[in-house]
């Protein structure tokens, strides 16, 4: 499978973690993803992906597959949150895209990390949730542990790779 680049995986990190950031303080706030900030961070990793793949040969592989895997994580998720809105966000199903296209990007590795980081820490805050309010049907932002994913998953990249023996 193609690389990203380290110069595009530096520069795709600085057009998304400040977004991501701000989105996530709003929606711990106001449980909310505001419209322009998700299509900020959608059009941000887009530009960074996009001239990587058009300059960088050897990086066109793992910029399509980062593409393809957030058209289809768009579909899913907006029809998630179209029939069962009480279990995902339209803000978050708009901002996921994202998210799995820049973990992506970065690697195999970092995608399948933010994916297990993202099942441990929203398990772990729908716990403190629930013992905080006792009621199992009360909402949490989940907008940050989404956004997070990237992150998360370059920092338990390692393990995964350790993990499969790779």
């Amino acid at each position: 499978m193609s690389v990203l680049p380290v110069g595009a995986a530096a520069a795709l990190l600085v057009a998304y973690l400040p977004l991501a950031g701000a989105l996530s303080v709003i929606d711990l706030r106001e449980h909310r993803l505001p419209n322009r900030l998700v299509l900020a961070l959608t059009a941000a990793v887009a530009l960074v992906l996009g001239p990587t793949a058009l300059l960088v040969p050897g990086a066109r592989g793992i910029v399509a597959l980062a593409a393809i895997l957030g058209c289809a994580t768009a579909v899913v998720g907006i029809a998630i949150a179209l029939l069962t809105p009480h279990l995902l966000g339209m803000g978050d199903a708009k901002a996921a895209p994202a998210v799995i296209a820049t973990a992506t990007a970065l690697g195999w590795d970092v995608l399948a990390g933010g994916l297990l980081g993202i099942a441990l820490l929203g398990g772990i805050a729908g716990i403190v949730t629930l013992a905080r309010t006792g009621d199992a049907r009360a909402r949490f932002a989940y907008g940050p542990v989404l956004l997070a994913a990237p992150l998360l998953g370059l920092l338990l990249a390692p393990l995964v790779r350790g993990a499969l023996g790779v």
